[in-house]
């Protein structure tokens, strides 16, 4: 039976629309004008509603926990205890309105089942592009999958390809995960990440680049890579290379938020919490900057990092309003963009005919409060499916 959804406010681009949606089955029929509905539809009034697309989350760990811990407890358990979290995870990301994630890192194939099990219905969770795990060096961030030289760099793409990766993740630079991680230091050599970026292109996959640094963000832009994921050190010369290039920047925020503003003593590491701290000012400051020259920017959290909630979004898109973004941009960075950072635009990210029926129904208007995804959410339907 066809869901004729009448008398809400529909987000179109940038800004709500009083329109009609008609859902058939896991897709959207019709989204336009009101008209009258068919006889055997039935009929949803979502008067004083705002719908919006789901939100897609361009930067999830879905096997992850959180804590002060996060990554001991990672490392600690097996594939199958990781593969139990993260359906629970998954069913709590759905449920708060994340339709869409982009995996960057479990073990390995974990991931790949929990996608190809909601693929399937058998589990409830968002639609998921998995990576499988990242590849880096040896002694480099964490997790990931060892590789040293373009040889065995090409060789780690070709096998996660054919194991059935929907995109590839690297580690470019350090991080905050250990002791003595420098998060700018490039790890990745440049003919290893050229050979990654080749082998995905030619199967039509897409790179993303875990890099906090400029001299990082020149080796893959050099490479070809698609997206650049935490992308700390940006600069207006870098900037224009990124639009040029059409790549798209995934802030996550909230990680280094979360530690900066934590104690020593919390159980974070101290170095994490430090560097947090030293880079949270300046991370802030180039986002705008990169925004306001134009570079495209797409939604990801780095979901169960430090003390994070594997459902809670709002959070995230709070951190983006007061780095200087507004919140049409925000709502556009995890929708349209980051459908189009995915490369699934023609499958969802906006409500118009023939895109998945992914979509949410909020009590308050978001334009004027980005916690009403928090405090607001009425419904989420889930290719047709609404909720219960």
């Amino acid at each position: 039976m066809k869901i004729h959804i009448q008398n809400g406010m529909v987000w179109q681009k940038d800004s709500f629309v009083s329109q009609d949606l008609v859902i058939d089955g896991a897709c959207i029929a019709y989204a336009g004008p009101p008209i009258p509905p068919e006889a055997d539809s039935s009929v949803l009034d979502a008067s004083g509603q705002y719908l919006l697309p789901g939100i897609i989350d361009c930067h999830a760990h879905v096997t992850m926990v959180g804590g002060s811990h996060h990554m001991a407890t990672f490392f600690a358990e097996n594939e199958c205890e990781l593969t139990l979290e993260g359906a629970i995870n998954c069913e709590k990301m759905v449920r708060h309105g994340i339709t869409t994630a982009r995996d960057c890192g479990g073990k390995r194939r974990e991931t790949f089942a929990l996608r190809d099990f909601i693929r399937k219905g058998a589990i409830l969770g968002p639609r998921l592009l998995c990576s499988g795990t990242p590849l880096k060096i040896v002694g480099g961030h964490e997790p990931g999958f060892n590789v040293t030289g373009p040889v065995e760099a090409r060789r780690a793409a070709r096998q996660f390809l054919y194991e059935g990766a929907d995109f590839i993740k690297v580690m470019i630079t350090g991080g905050l995960g250990k002791a003595g991680e420098d998060p700018g230091a490039v790890e990745m050599e440049p003919d290893e990440i050229a050979a990654i970026v080749c082998e995905a292109h030619k199967r039509g996959k897409k790179v993303a680049c875990h890099c906090h640094s400029r001299a990082g963000m020149e080796i893959l832009l050099d490479a070809g890579a698609d997206s650049i994921e935490h992308a700390t050190y940006l600069d207006p010369e870098i900037n224009t290379r990124i639009i040029e290039q059409g790549v798209y920047v995934v802030p996550t925020f909230t990680p280094y938020e979360i530690a900066a503003a934590s104690e020593i003593g919390c159980g974070i590491l101290p170095d994490a919490i430090l560097n947090s701290r030293a880079i949270i000012g300046e991370k802030r400051r180039r986002l705008k900057e990169a925004f306001e020259q134009g570079v495209p920017i797409a939604f990801g959290r780095d979901s169960g990092g430090f003390f994070m909630d594997q459902g809670e979004f709002a959070d995230e898109m709070l951190y983006m309003q007061n780095a200087g973004m507004p919140a049409a941009a925000i709502i556009q960075s995890a929708t349209e963009n980051a459908a189009k950072c995915l490369g699934i635009w023609d499958e969802t990210g906006s409500l118009e005919a023939g895109k998945s029926a992914d979509l949410l129904f909020l009590k308050k208007d978001p334009l004027e409060d980005l916690t009403a995804f928090r405090n607001d959410l009425e419904k989420v339907c889930v290719s047709g499916k609404i909720l219960s």
